[in-house]
């Protein structure tokens, strides 16, 4: 490398540099405070009924998602509906398909703030489901998912999408 090619190299570096310093220099300031965080009790409690259920089977190849949301919605029948009550007690409407969240009881996260699970507590049983994302009390939808498991390995992801009545 002769001493042309080395001034060449050193001011290219050095422009680039200068450029991403002025880039850094240039942003806004963050003004202003987030707020207080969204209750999730809150977000949770209404009435919820079911929109769509749909299965992924993870050993399939294919790794599709099937819509199976007919085993509970025929246009008749009134869908699954799942109230979650302020006081944490839940109850659960079924007219039509396979029963997931027992009869009711109580309800509670894995953790308040960053809840990833939804834990339903009954006489009879205790049920654990992701949660699709968290709800706030303007959120209309709301993703449960259940995942089903041979030993530790998940085979089938079912996911019950809900819309907010009240």
């Amino acid at each position: 490398m002769n001493m042309n090619t080395k001034h060449i190299s050193l001011r290219g570096t050095l422009i680039l540099a200068i450029v991403a310093i002025s880039f850094n220099a240039c942003k806004p300031e963050t003004t202003g405070e987030l707020g207080e965080p969204f209750d999730k009790v809150e977000g949770m409690a209404g009435t919820w009924e079911l929109s769509s259920f749909t299965q992924q089977d993870l050993n399939s190849p294919v790794k599709e998602t099937r819509d199976l949301s007919a085993f509970y919605i025929d246009g008749t029948v009134t869908p699954l509906q799942l109230t979650f009550n302020a006081d944490r007690t839940y109850s659960v409407a079924l007219e039509m398909g396979k029963n997931y969240f027992g009869t009711g009881g109580n309800w509670g996260f894995d953790d308040d703030l960053y809840p990833t699970y939804l834990e339903l507590f009954s006489t009879e049983d205790t049920l654990i489901y992701n949660l699709g994302g968290m709800v706030r009390e303007f959120d209309q939808n709301l993703a449960i998912e259940y995942r089903r498991n041979c030993g530790v390995t998940a085979t089938n992801i079912y996911t019950f999408q809900f819309n907010r009545l009240n």
